[in-house]
């Protein structure tokens, strides 16, 4: 597939600015900062045309926190600025140069994709080797902090495979710079980046491991097989070639067969989320982070409030259920 050539330009269109900054407007939490900001929105468009037809851009600084639900992540947070520029890149210089490379079966952060298209392929998948295989094999794998263990060189050269425009690929390279290590979790182009990351692995498994029934979200993914002793060679192969990558598969990896149960993008094989004794466990973690300073009292009283209501429709669907059975 040719390279991408002329994407830069479109970053400083009056009519993509505009489109960009509206959307960054619509999408922000804190509404104090957007009322602010659109109090001088021809101020801040004519800065950005300038900053990028000059090519004049820097990135900003960021705004680093960390959230300990559903675990611990370092988050990164730009200025508005910022973020109308990192939503530029992303639409109209890595959009038109990455998404045409990547698999069906790669779903996440992408339109019409998402955890639902994964979850649907999942069930489609079970669906279909219970019917041709009855017994079959899957292979559960998930990469070890994968945002922050992104190798900036290896991802800047599987860029440069892809984009052909200098000015496109220094504005790039300057928003993957602005990271001391990997990628930040909390930017657009983070996440579209991370996406591709995997995109040779996702070819290296379908074309060369010959696994029909694979599906991936982010770093999260399944392989389906009928034969247990494929997918442990296919595992040994995996871990060969992430090494490469400079990733590492963590203890969550494991391989199961289709009459087990297991949680892939939150949910079982059943639809069902966590269980009581799952909900259980986190809020005894959460009260550990609230008595160790870690949340506030606030952040505790938000999670028990989701995991009463998480059990609570536990139990209701497992009365319903209950009951189903007993009419039967």
């Amino acid at each position: 597939m040719k390279r991408k050539r002329d994407l830069y330009s479109e970053t400083y269109r009056v009519e993509n600015i505009m489109a960009a900054y509206n959307e960054v407007c619509r999408n922000t939490k804190n509404k104090r900062k957007v009322n602010r900001y659109k109090e001088y929105k021809c101020i801040y468009i004519s800065r950005i045309y300038n900053l990028l037809k000059n090519k004049e851009y820097k990135v900003g600084p960021h705004i680093v926190f960390t959230i300990y639900e559903p675990k611990e992540r370092r988050i990164v947070s730009q200025g508005m600025t910022d973020k109308v520029v990192n939503h530029l890149i992303s639409r109209y210089i890595l959009y038109p140069a990455i998404l045409p490379c990547l698999l069906d079966t790669n779903v996440a952060s992408r339109k019409g994709l998402g955890t639902n298209a994964g979850l649907k392929l999942y069930y489609e998948y079970n669906r279909i080797c219970k019917v041709k295989y009855h017994t079959y094999y899957i292979l559960k794998c998930d990469i070890s902090k994968y945002f922050e263990s992104i190798n900036q060189e290896i991802l800047k050269e599987k860029v440069k495979r892809r984009i052909k425009d200098k000015d496109a690929l220094k504005i790039v390279f300057d928003m993957i710079d602005s990271e001391e290590k990997g990628l930040g979790i909390g930017n657009m182009t983070s996440q579209i980046l991370a996406v591709f990351y995997l995109n040779d692995m996702d070819h290296y498994i379908k074309e060369v491991l010959k696994i029909k029934y694979y599906v991936r979200y982010m770093d999260d993914f399944l392989l389906f097989h009928p034969d247990k002793k494929y997918l442990q060679y296919c595992l040994e192969e995996l871990r060969k070639f992430l090494a490469k990558e400079k990733l590492t598969l963590n203890r969550k990896t494991r391989l199961y067969k289709n009459t087990n149960n297991f949680v892939f993008l939150g949910r079982k094989k059943n639809g069902r989320y966590a269980n009581y004794r799952t909900v259980k466990r986190k809020f005894k973690k959460r009260l550990y982070d609230y008595r160790t300073g870690r949340i506030s009292l606030k952040g505790l009283v938000s999670c028990a409030m989701c995991y009463k209501s998480l059990d609570e429709n536990y139990m209701k669907k497992l009365r319903e259920e209950k009951q189903k059975e007993l009419c039967q």
